[in-house]
């Protein structure tokens, strides 16, 4: 859980905000594990409730798309959401709320901005090469020669012209 209390800023005037750090270890923000999150945050009183900005460098634990190896991703996460104050409506653009005790829960929007930091195909390295096709070798940590012992069959009666 990553939270902050807020509590203070729930009755200030408008423009009023707090700086808070965050310096983490490990964690699991629901289906997604992170190495570390450290960065600033600042809670600003806005009209429609807590502006939350700030910027989280962290390492996401991800799996290569070709060797299917675990590896980190480091990245920076650009946070900024707004929260709705307890007790009022809950509205689509604004779907994180600060709790009845006045602390907000980051959690859910460190999980959503990371997942959607993640490239479509996370590789481990640029030159990745991959898994066998034929006997699931991981090609960038053993030799392979299935691809040599392997004749396309059209060209099989080839093989006895020498």
């Amino acid at each position: 859980m990553i939270r902050f209390d807020v509590s203070t800023l729930i009755r200030s005037r408008l423009g009023s905000s707090l700086d808070f750090t965050m310096n983490t270890g490990p964690q699991r923000l629901s289906d997604l594990e992170v190495v570390f999150l450290r960065g600033a945050i600042r809670v600003t009183r806005v009209q429609a409730g807590l502006l939350v900005q700030g910027l989280v460098e962290t390492e996401l634990k991800v799996s290569c798309v070709r060797c299917l190896e675990p590896f980190d991703l480091p990245t920076t996460l650009e946070i900024e959401e707004t929260f709705r104050l307890c007790g009022s409506k809950p509205r689509p653009e604004q779907p994180y709320a600060v709790s009845e005790d006045g602390w907000i829960e980051l959690a859910p929007v460190l999980r959503e901005h990371g997942w959607v930091a993640i490239p479509i195909k996370p590789l481990c390295s640029p030159d990745c090469k991959g898994l066998c096709p034929e006997c699931g070798a991981n090609l960038n940590t053993e030799p392979c020669d299935c691809a040599s012992r392997k004749v396309d069959p059209r060209w099989a009666a080839l093989k006895q012209v020498r």
